[in-house]
């Protein structure tokens, strides 16, 4: 490469970099103001570019805040997020850019068939144990809520065989309650419920899991049992009047069930 050529790249690049720096004040300037949306026009500008400076990344992190928090425009916040993992050399970076895209997918556009691909691509990345468990949960629940209750309850067993906190178990033996359900296996869910009231008391209260229980138990025609269980549990749910009423339904169901003599208290 010639010396003269050589100063003619130093230029370009110099050029570059002002051009990009001052769009970049500019995108800082309107973000000040409040003025989100024009900010991002600069920053995208900035980004399509994406010439060798620092700025393109710079210009993506701030575009994923703002389309993220300010404007909620989570499609637009993905786009900036996969920007960054595509190009920042950081690994830590790029790990949590594929995080919040994954995150955004489930919890805020509920895309469930995206986020199961997310969070599939989680788990090639670096994860601890209990990041492992977080990502099958979330691509149980994603496959549970596309009613594709074979896959869930297959990533829900996987998951058991990890080490996880107790709040992930609870939610994932809930969830494998709930598959059960939904495929009419009330015995097996009710078996699952039980051993979550035992085991977590305090937590299987918050979730309602003696309702859930309850039903299982009408479902499969044990009224007695699932009287019990709401009796049990009277005065722990609110409003109190609910469970009375599913108590004096379920004495009627039993009291002309085929075959009863009648129900006596």
């Amino acid at each position: 490469m010639t010396r003269a050529l050589l100063v003619i790249l130093v230029l370009a690049l110099t050029a570059c970099s002002s051009q990009e720096e001052a769009e970049f004040k500019q995108a800082q300037k309107a973000i000040t103001q409040e003025h989100y949306r024009t900010a991002l026009g600069y920053l995208d500008r900035v980004i399509k570019r994406n010439r060798p400076t620092k700025y393109p990344l710079e210009a993506a992190r701030e575009a994923a805040r703002i389309s993220f928090f300010e404007v909620k425009d989570f499609n637009k916040a993905i786009s900036y997020y996969q920007f960054i993992v595509l190009h920042s050399l950081d690994e830590k970076e790029r790990l949590e850019a594929q995080k919040q895209i994954a995150s955004i997918y489930f919890n805020n556009l509920q895309n469930y068939s995206l986020a199961i691909i997310e969070y599939s691509k989680l788990q090639q990345m670096p994860h601890t144990d209990q990041e492992a468990a977080q990502y099958k949960m979330n691509i149980a629940r994603s496959q549970y809520y596309l009613n594709n209750f074979f896959q869930s309850e297959s990533e829900i067993d996987s998951l058991l065989l990890l080490k996880s906190d107790d709040n992930i178990r609870f939610n994932a033996l809930m969830l494998k309650g709930n598959i059960l359900v939904g495929k009419k296996e009330f015995s097996k869910a009710a078996d699952i419920f039980k051993m979550l009231i035992q085991k977590y008391p305090e937590k299987a209260v918050q979730e309602n899991v003696a309702l859930i229980l309850a039903v299982c138990y009408e479902e499969n025609f044990d009224f007695k049992s699932a009287i019990g269980i709401l009796e049990q549990y009277r005065g722990k749910y609110s409003p109190p009047e609910y469970i009375e009423l599913r108590i004096k339904r379920l004495q009627e169901r039993m009291k002309n069930a085929p075959g009863a003599k009648g129900y006596r208290k």
